[in-house]
């Protein structure tokens, strides 16, 4: 009968994927800001970018923390999860990113909604993963981690609801009158 996993082999791997996770979003923002029309998007954008270094350095943090406890059997991450290191889940929300967004018009609020659409989702993956894995760290007794977590997704959170914002009050409305509809 093969070892069960421990809930810290499993934060481990929480730990791992979101930091795959992080490491595709900083490749991918700056391509969402290049073709974003909307000021306000970019800003958002770009400033979500210098937040989202800051996060991926805090999973350094985490990992080193992490280093000093006990060890997953070799392999057995593996044989659970695949040898695949890559965050699937945001390859895939961003693979959908770049397909909405050369379906929709250049230089139009419809393709800033689309931008924004895919930036949510994305957050609201990032914000299941940060609560997980915090979770698993506040059940580990691991302050020091938790409270690294407890940032990030605040983080995130405030993410989501600045593009919630920027969606219902300004480039939702635009694209609804590129449309010929009105409020």
């Amino acid at each position: 009968m093969e070892q069960l996993l421990t809930l810290r082999e499993l934060l481990q791997h929480e730990i791992d994927d979101l930091y795959s996770a992080e490491e595709q979003i900083i490749e991918a923002l700056p391509k969402m800001v290049e073709v974003a029309t909307s000021p306000e998007l970019k800003s958002a954008l770009k400033n979500h970018l210098i937040v989202t270094r800051k996060q991926k350095a805090r999973l350094d943090q985490i990992r080193k923390i992490l280093e000093t406890g006990p060890k997953a059997e070799p392999g057995l991450m593996e044989k659970i999860f695949g040898n695949n290191t890559k965050c699937k889940g945001t390859e895939g929300l961003i693979k959908e990113a770049e397909h909405i967004m050369k379906q929709t018009a250049e230089d139009s609020s419809v393709k800033d909604a689309a931008i924004i659409a895919a930036a949510q989702k994305i957050e609201h993956y990032e914000i299941s993963g940060y609560g997980t894995a915090r979770a698993f760290a506040m059940q580990l007794r691991l302050s020091e981690v938790e409270q690294l977590l407890t940032e990030t997704l605040n983080e995130e959170h405030d993410a989501d609801n600045e593009l919630n914002g920027l969606a219902l009050f300004g480039v939702n409305v635009e694209a609804s009158q590129e449309n010929g509809l009105s409020k």
